[in-house]
């Protein structure tokens, strides 16, 4: 069976891979195709998509995979979800984030569906005693997740600390901190490259605000900071109470304005990053039997 796991270019998706490697070792033929792609996508067997809209399909005989990996955010979110809830064809099956997300779209039908979290891929448990900087941010640097004032930190207040970006930044982000000599941006680098350059870094930041729906969403960037044993920093919200809670862990909670973001508390601070292997892609895919779901999924359609 062919699988075409498509990808629009506007999120960070770690787990495209990951299925692609798992599936492709246990008979599947899996690869990433762009959203653009529409001649390619239908000559597959399988279409896996991550949400979004699918309302019109030009190959009647594919099977689809709805993916609901997150929810809508800015001006009218929820009415976006619930265009996707009721406009949306239907798929031969469904996964989700988390109970949480599971629980917001609330579909009514009895089509096969998985809850899969999200994974770390293998590359990023790596540790490096080479450090070349204070901090390091990584993931989505879109306007809803409120960056200014992260950056204007370290460009008025934290000035003898650097920080590197790691991901697409905006037009304003870039022209506002481009000259401060302590904010360092790569662009976007490919999933692969990321993890050798995270980790030269000594604290990892997981600056989030505390709004829906982002407060109840898996923190991607903050389980890879893990893997790489970097020292967390993060705003204090739902998900990440939760998640240290579980682990065990110690993670230093900031204010969203950083006003209690200074050195001092952070160099006092008694830091504990969890052991995180069982989070690996392949541990994740096993635990959630996600072969018997695919089949199963097929075989009901």
């Amino acid at each position: 069976m062919k699988i075409a796991f498509v990808n629009s270019g506007k999120s960070y998706l770690p787990e495209i891979k990951a299925y692609i490697d798992y599936l492709n070792k246990r008979g599947y033929s899996a690869m990433e195709v762009y959203s653009d792609q529409k001649e390619v996508i239908e000559k597959f067997d399988i279409v896996w998509k991550f949400m979004g809209l699918d309302m019109k399909r030009d190959n009647k005989n594919q099977f689809y995979i709805h993916e609901y990996c997150s929810l809508s955010v800015g001006k009218f979110s929820k009415q976006k979800d619930l265009l996707k809830k009721y406009l949306n064809l239907k798929p031969a099956g469904r996964i989700f984030l988390n109970e949480e997300l599971y629980q917001q779209m609330n579909f009514k039908d009895n089509l096969p569906f998985l809850k899969r979290d999200m994974g770390i891929s293998q590359s990023f448990y790596t540790t490096q005693d080479k450090k070349d900087y204070d901090f390091i941010y990584f993931g989505d640097t879109s306007n809803s997740r409120k960056l200014n004032f992260l950056l204007n930190n370290f460009k008025t207040q934290n000035k003898d600390q650097n920080i590197i970006l790691i991901g697409t930044i905006s037009n304003e982000l870039y022209r506002n901190f481009k000259n401060t000599d302590n904010i360092i941006f790569t662009g976007k680098l490919s999933h692969e490259d990321v993890p050798a350059v995270a980790s030269k870094a000594v604290y990892g930041i997981n600056y989030v605000p505390d709004i829906f729906p982002f407060n109840i969403q898996t923190s991607t960037k903050l389980l890879e900071y893990c893997a790489l044993g970097l020292k967390i920093i993060t705003t204090n919200y739902n998900w990440v109470n939760q998640f240290e809670e579980s682990r065990g862990a110690r993670f230093l909670k900031v204010e969203e304005d950083l006003k209690n973001f200074t050195r001092d508390r952070i160099e006092k601070f008694d830091f504990h990053t969890p052991n995180v292997e069982d989070l690996k892609w392949e541990n994740i895919f096993e635990n959630i039997g996600l072969i018997n779901y695919l089949n199963t999924s097929l075989k009901n359609n």
